[in-house]
């Protein structure tokens, strides 16, 4: 098989298979849109084995880059190289192998996963202990070498992916992103084989055994998120989201410090997104507490009906539907609301 075409299924294989907006339908219950303070431990770990599909971690503070799209251009991510708790990050696996968790482990936020020596120990660790899940980084790459990529692949990672910036006083085209990649492969020794393109996009795979690498570079500052309204540039002015949003029902994001926050736009060690946290994990409370707990069921109350959102969601862009395909999925949630009884009017 040629090796465009081979990097094209791959490519394939490597997008979600579940359907986000189907499994949001499918999940509308009385327990996942009330808390319920008198659940029980059993079924609070059911209820997120059923809904989440993504448990995203942030393996330590450190960032090398400041990006004009990333928060980390407006706070210290540089000099505070604070790790997650072993204790407490084994706590977290402890929790998910008691579900058999085997579904998406991403390690991301907003560091750069690949600039601490432990992050080989975090993935053969979730490996062990999740040998079904898939586990994922994302990176942007300036730490890869041949020996990285063979370290990761010996401890279990399921999928590299790179998201790949400019040189600082590079602005981004779609030549410029070529060159990245072209640059990445070989720092890594792999030729890229070149997959997705568009104005805004250039996408590649490197066939590398063992390991799927895709890497990708996006125009960020055309299509970049406004992160809880952080990136004031991004900030739509006419804009409002009225969307429904999946990504409280089925993802679960931990900062460093062991802060959970709703969704991935939003950082606990960030001032203005200080309100917006829905647990501790540093105060031993298990994912599935804080899951089914009062502060992250308001926020699948407040975002799942179609109308205009809330601050800092009202200018967030991601995942949002619009037209007749936000019609139909707003017709849909009322129905499944009435059906179960449930007004968050």
């Amino acid at each position: 098989m040629r090796p465009l075409v081979m990097a094209r299924m791959l490519y394939r294989r490597l997008r979600p298979v579940r359907d986000h907006w189907t499994h949001f339908l499918s999940i509308l219950d009385r327990r996942t849109m009330e808390h319920d303070p008198s659940l029980d431990a059993g079924a609070k770990r059911a209820l997120f084995k059923r809904n989440v599909d993504l448990v995203e971690l942030e393996p330590h503070a450190y960032c090398n880059r400041t990006c004009s799209f990333c928060p980390n251009a407006t706070i210290d991510r540089l000099t505070v190289k604070t790790t997650l708790d072993r204790g407490l990050y084994e706590s977290i696996l402890d929790d998910l192998a008691s579900i058999g968790y085997d579904r998406v482990i991403r390690f991301a936020r907003y560091s750069e996963p690949m600039a601490h020596e432990h992050i080989y120990d975090l993935v053969a660790l979730a490996r062990r202990r999740l040998p079904g899940a898939t586990i994922d980084i994302v990176t942007n790459g300036d730490f890869l070498n041949p020996r990285a990529v063979a370290r990761l692949r010996e401890a279990g990672l399921s999928v590299l992916r790179v998201s790949v910036y400019m040189r600082r006083g590079v602005s981004w085209s779609v030549e410029a992103a070529h060159d990245e990649i072209t640059r990445l492969g070989r720092r890594i020794q792999v030729t890229p084989v070149w997959d997705a393109s568009t104005a805004t996009t250039v996408g590649a795979s490197f066939p590398t055994p063992g390991l799927p690498i895709v890497a990708f570079s996006h125009n960020f500052d055309e299509t970049g998120y406004d992160r809880g309204q952080l990136i004031e540039q991004l900030v739509p002015r006419e804009w409002v989201r009225r969307s429904p949003c999946f990504l409280v029902f089925s993802n679960f994001t931990v900062d460093f410090n062991g802060t959970v926050m709703p969704c991935c736009n939003l950082r606990s060690d960030h001032p203005k997104h200080a309100a917006f946290t829905v647990g501790d994990l540093a105060r031993r409370s298990s994912i599935f507490d804080v899951y089914a707990g009062a502060e992250f069921t308001a926020w699948r109350r407040s975002l799942v009906t179609v109308g205009d959102k809330a601050d800092p969601c009202r200018t967030c862009r991601q995942k949002a539907l619009e037209g007749p395909a936000l019609e139909r999925l707003g017709r849909a949630v009322d129905a499944r609301l009435r059906e179960i009884g449930v007004d968050v009017s």
